[in-house]
């Protein structure tokens, strides 16, 4: 029996992935027994149903039909900047599923997933390759919008090595002397271009270190255009602009408005003798005598599939995705020795995430630009010649990197320092390394990350805040203006405990991506309250994700006295039981078991279904890939702490049983994107994608076992360095 049948028997319901066909409103089913061998039911007419039996559309597009937006983004963003930002969110979400759902987009047809046997697996995964070929198609027009549209908007050019001294104004007070840009509908790109640009701006730093890069410091003071974009969404959430927006957009960039319409070819020059190669965006399913394994895996060997390989017929070159990697990184390298152009990751201070800078005399020394001097002066010619060397991966240009910084006179070397100095390798030098290395690994655009991914783990966001659908609740901006007191109160506990990790829960989640939007006034903000312009880590653990949301929900309770997450699921109940000890107990009700009494007692957590509330928010939780000697261990350490979660439930249920409360129940199955359900211990895991349908790698996996390829390079990371991912 497939899965979803037993599912859709287990909750007495019918479930079917395939996209339902619409039909009129007052158009009804009648009441009819439908065995198997007879015929669907019919339909018939029937009387619209009367507006006296719920809200009207205007009472339900109330919230946000006409919303009150400031001209210059605000010190801290408002209910009515939260509400256009979920309006946003849900046009992105109504992209999501019109792209997986029409069938023969990039010539992949649901006809072929008949020749499988899970076919119902193989249509949600056949709709997730066509969302993942369609975000590689977007990142790469933003590119072409970025820099034929964006950089063009201001007075910009591209930094150089030389300017990154303390007397010069332009770099260390970049954050302070742009002036944000006016926008107009007429000046926004296509939804695909503005969805990427939505994803990049939610990884705070990275985004800042690319504006410095590029010069454009108006357009990182503007942040996002919110009154342009809000006028462009209707109260059905469809994205609409003026003509004269795809005029521009289409004249700039030499692209198709529409994504779809772009040419199925990716122009590529090969890396080896740059001939221009047209390389298909996929190969999966293209004959129409596919072989049902390949149906199955739904991976190819085009531009947009993991498994790239496309031959040049000039030189005999396999062109992959390793390579094109390595491209970049060799690309940097001569940008670095001919124009002066600092490597990613070498710009901004790791510690505050501003641009810091030496004096002329520490220059030659400053630790955070020691990869440039390491890569410029001792790797340069290895760098350039790798790329005409055999199979090279990203790995190569690890251990190019591993074998200088051990040798103690390449370091001084590229120190500028004498025979008689050391020649060890400073903590903040390791940090630099780690951090330049970050910005190449799975990532061959110009940015400083790998911007598909970002918009993948970000759908997974998308896909919460749809679900919970704030936008059409009565009491819409109340909840705005709620998540909102928690945001600020989240800030706080982060200012308040540096050093550890502080978890959102949806809805604070939500406040804090709305004013990271608001990019100076998030920099502003964060570098007043916390001493430093405080990131959104965009990959996560997701077993730190839990400990840390763990840490942060019992932090809150004993600071506002309220519970933090606003949930009644197992988890959220599971979680709120570890907070109350039985040392406590013994001197009467503790403290947080008040909080939890209060919950309840108030009715506030009626309110609060278990399948739809704002518990841990998981878009950027990751699945670590440990080295074979330590998977083992944290193996271990995973399936301890699944025990104590358990022993908590057991806890919450007898506690609700004691207090006449629901027993909250247990949920295994989630339901992703296109309606597939897939097993999941916990709310808290990362979503990953189905197979290896998306060109970069799997978004939802981080490697971190020593050694690996995508981790550190080995003598940069420390106890005092390696806290958290290079990121």
């Amino acid at each position: 029996m497939p899965l979803l049948d037993k599912l859709s028997a287990m909750r007495g319901e019918k479930t079917n992935v395939e996209a339902s066909e619409k039909l009129p409103e007052n158009v009804a089913p009648v009441a009819a027994a439908a065995a198997s061998k007879e015929a669907p039911p019919s339909y018939a007419v029937t009387d619209p149903i009367s507006e006296s039996t719920g809200p009207s559309e205007a009472e339900l597009n109330a919230a946000f039909a006409s919303l009150n937006i400031s001209s210059t983004p605000k010190e801290f963003p408002d209910a009515d900047t939260c509400l256009a930002h979920l309006k946003l969110l849900s046009a992105f979400h109504g992209l999501k599923e019109d792209v997986g759902y029409t069938d023969g987009l990039f010539n992949l047809w649901d006809a072929r997933c008949e020749m499988v046997e899970n076919r119902d697996e193989t249509l949600a995964k056949m709709r997730e390759k066509r969302w993942a070929l369609y975000i590689a198609r977007a990142v790469e027009r933003f590119e072409e919008w970025w820099l034929k549209v964006l950089v063009n908007m201001e007075p910009s050019k591209r930094l150089e090595g030389k300017e990154m001294v303390a007397t010069n104004a332009d770099f260390v007070s970049f954050t302070s002397r742009g002036r944000p840009q006016q926008w107009t509908a007429a000046m926004l790109p296509p939804i695909d271009v503005l969805m990427v640009w939505h994803s990049f701006m939610l990884n705070p730093r990275n985004y800042e270190e690319d504006c410095v890069r590029f010069g454009l410091k108006d357009l990182w003071a503007t942040g996002m255009p919110w009154i342009a974009v809000n006028a462009a969404i209707d109260t059905s959430f469809h994205y609409n602009v003026p003509e004269e927006a795809k005029t521009k957009f289409t004249q700039a960039t030499r692209r198709h408005w529409n994504n779809a319409e772009d040419s199925l070819m990716k122009m590529v020059h090969c890396p080896r003798c740059s001939q221009q190669l047209d390389i298909p965006w996929t190969t999966c399913c293209q004959s129409e005598k596919t072989p049902a394994k390949e149906v199955a895996d739904m991976n190819g060997q085009g531009f947009g599939d993991r498994d790239l390989s496309f031959f040049c017929l000039k030189c005999g070159s396999e062109v992959n995705h390793d390579l094109l990697r390595v491209t970049k990184f060799k690309k940097d390298t001569e940008n670095l020795i001919m124009r002066d152009w600092p490597l990613g990751g070498t710009i901004l201070s790791p510690e505050i995430g501003a641009p810091v800078a030496p004096t002329t005399i520490e220059w030659n020394t400053y630790p955070y630009t020691f990869p440039n001097r390491l890569v410029g002066l001792e790797l340069r010619a290895q760098v350039i010649e790798l790329v005409n060397n055999g199979n090279p991966t990203m790995n190569d240009i690890k251990e190019l990197i591993e074998g200088a910084i051990k040798d103690k006179s390449v370091v001084k070397k590229v120190n500028s320092k004498s025979v008689f100095e050391s020649g060890v390798l400073k903590r903040q030098e390791r940090l630099a390394i780690r951090k330049m290395m970050s910005r190449y690994w799975e990532n061959p655009s110009i940015f400083a990350l790998e911007l598909g991914g970002a918009v993948i783990r970000q759908s997974v966001f998308v896909d919460k805040m749809y679900q919970i659908d704030w936008l059409h609740s009565p009491a819409a901006r109340q909840t705005m203006d709620r998540l909102l007191q928690k945001y600020s109160r989240f800030i706080h506990i982060i200012a308040t405990y540096p050093s550890n990790t502080a978890v959102p829960t949806l809805d604070v989640d939500l406040g804090w991506h709305t004013h990271q939007l608001s990019t100076k006034s998030y920099f502003d903000y964060t570098m007043v309250k916390c001493k430093k312009y405080i990131d959104h880590d965009d990959k996560m653990d997701e077993d730190a994700l839990s400990s840390g949301f763990e840490w942060t929900s019992k932090t809150y309770e004993k600071l506002f006295n309220e519970v933090y997450s606003e949930c009644t699921c197992w988890y959220c109940e599971a979680i709120r039981s570890k907070h109350i000890s039985r040392s406590n107990k013994i001197f009467g009700t503790s403290k947080h078991e008040k909080v939890l009494n209060n919950f309840y007692d108030s009715g506030a957590a009626k309110l609060c279904p278990p399948d739809n509330s704002a518990h841990i928010s998981s878009h950027n939780a990751v699945k670590v890939v440990e080295s074979e000697a330590r998977t083992a261990v944290y193996a271990a350490l995973r399936r301890r702490r699944e025990l104590e979660l358990e022993e908590a439930y057991k806890k919450a249920c007898k506690r609700a049983q004691a207090k006449g409360r629901p027993i909250p129940p247990r949920q295994d199955y989630y339901y992703g994107a296109w309606g597939y359900p897939y097993l999941m211990y916990g709310p808290w895991m990362s979503y990953g994608m189905m197979g290896g349908v998306y060109y970069a790698g799997d978004p939802c996996v981080m490697p971190m076992g020593a050694g690996m390829a995508g981790n550190c390079a080995a003598g940069t990371c420390s106890g005092g360095v390696g806290a958290g991912g290079c990121g």
